[in-house]
């Protein structure tokens, strides 16, 4: 699949196209994960969590560049996305979760990590609780509450929580993302 050319809006609108890529919100996100997030294990535990070319490239530029010319919304709301095991999948997808939270200015925003069981689902939720401890401006505004395996941003009345399969049948839930990964 060769992939799409990112061109602006006024671009894509002369052309009659439905989708343009806007840098600057692919570059947005970019800069929070470099600028506010650190890694939690390995031999980069506490250095600040630089994407490397696939993960911004391939992953994150992809999801948060492109949108749709009539209303500037995104253009994917769902992305499948599969690496060998020891890649930083948890990292990237706590990172990516942690944007959607407090970075996405969507009030009462809910984000999930989501899983078959809640210990599944708590893996990404650690990562993303340990991010925040680590970066002082985050820890101002998230507070992380471990026996309910939530992050709180009261300011503006959004959470990110761990689901298990159960809680998919729950009623109510106004979900502005899910991180789900595979067993």
């Amino acid at each position: 699949m060769t992939p799409l050319k990112r061109i602006s809006k006024s671009a894509a609108k002369k052309a009659g196209l439905d989708y343009y890529f806007d840098k600057e919100a692919a570059a947005e996100v970019v800069r929070f994960f470099e600028m506010f997030l650190h890694h939690s294990k390995g031999k980069w535990a506490g250095k600040p969590f630089k994407l490397l070319d696939w993960q911004r490239k391939d992953i994150v530029e992809e999801l948060f560049g492109w949108k749709r010319v009539k209303d500037d919304l995104r253009r994917y709301r769902v992305a499948y996305i599969e690496v060998p095991k020891k890649n930083g999948k948890s990292t990237l997808l706590s990172g990516i979760g942690l944007y959607l939270l407090i970075g996405d200015g969507e009030p009462g925003s809910e984000v999930y990590s989501c899983a078959a069981d809640r210990q599944q689902g708590s893996i990404i939720y650690a990562e993303a609780a340990s991010c925040v401890k680590q970066s002082p401006h985050l820890a101002k505004r998230l507070e992380v509450i471990e026996s309910r395996k939530t992050i709180a941003y009261l300011a503006n009345a959004s959470v990110y929580r761990v689901l298990s399969a159960d809680g998919f049948r729950a009623e109510g839930l106004n979900i502005h993302g899910v991180l789900a990964p595979a067993a």
